[in-house]
């Protein structure tokens, strides 16, 4: 839940989907597959450097997407 909005898995799946392709890669490898980013570097022949970037401005994306489509918390 963030800011009274609720982000179901389902919405989280959507978010990701819509990052640019080598975000996206970068993103899942790293918290899904629990790789660091020297090891995605090295599976896609950059730097370290690259894909860390990759990863931490996909996070501006990913909470723009969540915030504008995000259900309205209902406690009733």
């Amino acid at each position: 839940e963030k800011a009274g909005k609720k982000i179901t898995p389902k919405l989280l799946l959507e978010a990701i989907r819509t990052l640019p392709e080598e975000k996206r890669k970068a993103v899942l490898l790293y918290y899904f597959e629990g790789m660091n980013d020297t090891e995605i570097a090295k599976l896609f022949n950059t730097s370290r450097s690259t894909i860390q970037y990759r990863r931490t401005s996909s996070f501006e994306l990913l909470r723009k997407y969540l915030e504008e489509n995000a259900d309205e918390w209902d406690e009733w």
